[in-house]
Order: C-alpha cells, then sequence, then structure tokens
C-alpha cells in the first residue's frame, strides 16, 4: 500500500473510509469481502448516527462495495443483526494472504466532545503466517 501511504497529504490523518476508497487501497486486496463489507458499513452507519457528516463518506464506500462486491453486500449490511463479536479480515499481498482482527478502542464517559468522537482501531495478526510476516518486514 505504498502509493496510498505516499498520496496522503501532509498533515492529514489516513482513516479507513481513506484507506477503503483509494483505488488501490484495502477494498482492492480484501479476500473475504462478504463477510466483512457488510460489517463494516454496519459498523459505520451506527458511527454516522453519532456524528452525521461521516454520512456522505459512508455513502461513497457502499456505493464502492455496491460496484465491485454487488448489491448482496449492502442488502446484507442492513440485514446483519447483531454484529459478529470477532471478524477477522483477509487481504491478498506480496507476502501471501495476511489475516487480522480487530479491537477499538473508545472513551466510555467522555467529558470533551473531541474525545466522544475518537475510536482507535487496533489490527491484531490473526494466524502464524501473519504474525511472522509482520515480524519479517519490522526486521528490515
Amino acid at each position: 500500500m505504498p502509493g496510498l501511504m505516499q498520496q496522503t497529504p501532509p498533515g492529514k490523518t489516513l482513516n479507513l473510509i481513506d484507506a477503503l476508497l483509494h483505488p488501490q487501497g484495502f477494498a482492492s486486496t480484501l479476500v473475504n469481502r462478504d463477510e466483512v463489507a457488510p460489517a463494516m458499513l454496519r459498523m459505520l452507519q451506527d458511527d454516522a448516527r453519532h456524528h452525521p457528516p461521516l454520512q456522505a463518506r459512508i455513502d461513497q464506500l457502499s456505493a464502492l462495495f455496491k460496484f465491485r462486491f454487488g448489491a448482496a453486500a449492502i442488502r446484507s449490511a442492513r440485514q446483519l443483526t447483531p454484529l459478529p463479536p470477532v471478524l477477522t479480515s483477509r487481504f491478498v499481498t506480496t507476502h501471501g494472504e495476511l489475516s487480522f482482527f480487530s479491537m477499538f478502542t473508545t472513551f466510555g464517559t467522555p467529558q470533551h466532545i473531541t474525545l466522544a468522537s475518537l475510536r482507535i482501531e487496533h489490527l491484531f495478526p490473526a494466524d502464524a503466517a501473519t504474525r511472522t510476516a509482520l515480524q519479517a518486514a519490522r526486521a528490515i
């Protein structure tokens, strides 16, 4: 994903929606899209209820998923109740297929509006092959 990182303007942070929408981004390498796309859209829709400015970006992502993956991904996002407790995302990379699961950090009782909208996603290797590939990349 070097192209994506190089094209991020200075001073602008890269977020998940940007990383998915980019032509060379995560959506283009996602292996288990039928599983991940509906859950991701559902989580983002929940976020948009609390932060309405996100809706336009989510609509873009929904259109991209519909274009790349078909209308089934969009339909099943509405029907996905409840969300799975653990969602593993698998990506095709130059290092082979890498699998990750996510953990989100949020502030339970924020005292400031900025903290109320802050959510950090941590990606962890979901299998030994992914862990080994990440350790090898870190050693370079």
